[in-house]
């Protein structure tokens, strides 16, 4: 995380924003600034999607969204499959 991307608020205070995540800072606990807005001591996690290997990096709340959304995406693929098979499709 660069330097210039943390925001003191008073002596004790960081505050990191969303977008200069790194896997550096995986398994941190930090306040970060979102477009959301300030999420307070959110682990920083790395997950990836088993069907097609893509990574995020961020927080749990974020996380969670990009597993949910690949999972929905994936089985909408394996519905199409499945339904131009039985269209008599290939």
């Amino acid at each position: 995380m660069k330097e210039e991307d943390k925001h003191e608020e008073g002596n004790e205070e960081e505050r990191t924003h969303v977008d200069s995540l790194t896997e550096k800072d995986v398994e941190e606990i930090l306040d970060i600034v979102c477009q959301d807005g300030l999420y307070k001591r959110a682990e920083i996690v790395k997950v990836y999607c088993p069907a097609c290997g893509e990574e995020f990096i961020g927080t749990k709340r974020h996380a969670g969204g990009f597993v949910a959304g690949h999972q929905a995406f994936h089985e909408f693929e394996n519905h199409q499959d499945v339904m131009m098979i039985q269209m008599g499709g290939e």
